[in-house]
């Protein structure tokens, strides 16, 4: 009977999308790349100090960096499509801290080449969740703060703690914020933050060293976002 036949079909479809779009808890392999476009977001980091009176502000606003021992930040990625992120903090002791997604309010997973929680892709992420804060330590020196994005998670075969080689000691802070970029098939670090005069865009000096980490985490990801800071 004709009504059998679209009980069929419709069984049939229902399937179909159930496989396309993910069941709850299940992430979409390959829905995110249809268009073909540009992965893009932004990296924003809040800092206060250790009196907590104050609400964290982004560090690039006057007043807010250098940052001082016992202070605090939190941290959120927006992205224009949903994909996949992993947060890492370098601090000023040498450390390499994997926050999101290993992390969600304590730092409990401390090794970065721990195979990170599958989470769903998604466009924004918050780290710790809200209301929480990752502290800083003692040491002064350069704080830098990674975003690392791909459409598809990332392979187990991967191991960041290789790529994340730790950055030459800097006994004395950098002494401005610094926002850098690196899009998926880009040869240099893009400078994003203080903002080109006339509009001009400018490039991270090839020498410098988390430029170069950058350029090989790019292999394995499509958008780098990195926040540099100082510390006293």
């Amino acid at each position: 009977m004709p009504w059998l036949l679209l009980a069929a079909i419709a069984l049939f479809a229902g399937a179909a999308a159930a496989l396309w779009f993910g069941l709850p808890g299940q992430f979409r392999v390959g829905a995110w790349d249809q268009s073909g476009g540009r992965l893009d977001g932004k990296l924003t980091v809040l800092v206060r100090p250790p009196v907590r009176s104050m609400e964290p502000i982004p560090v690039e606003e006057a007043g807010a960096a250098p940052v001082r021992d016992g202070g605090a930040m939190c941290l959120d990625a927006h992205l224009n499509e949903p994909a996949f992120m992993y947060f890492v903090w370098l601090d000023s002791d040498g450390n390499i801290w994997p926050l999101y997604p290993w992390n969600n309010e304590r730092l409990e997973v401390k090794d970065v080449n721990e195979p990170p929680p599958v989470r769903r892709a998604t466009k924004l992420v918050f780290s710790p969740l809200l209301g929480g804060n990752w502290t800083f330590g003692e040491s002064q020196g350069t704080e830098v703060v990674l975003l690392l994005a791909r459409r598809t998670p990332l392979p187990a075969e991967v191991k960041l703690a290789e790529l994340l080689a730790p950055l030459p000691a800097d006994s004395q802070p950098t002494s401005k914020v610094t926002i850098l970029g690196l899009d998926g098939g880009a040869k240099a670090v893009s400078v994003l933050s203080p903002a080109a005069s006339a509009g001009q865009p400018q490039t991270l000096a090839a020498g410098d060293p988390l430029g170069q980490l950058m350029l090989r985490l790019g292999q394995h990801f499509e958008l780098i976002r990195a926040v540099r800071f100082p510390h006293e």
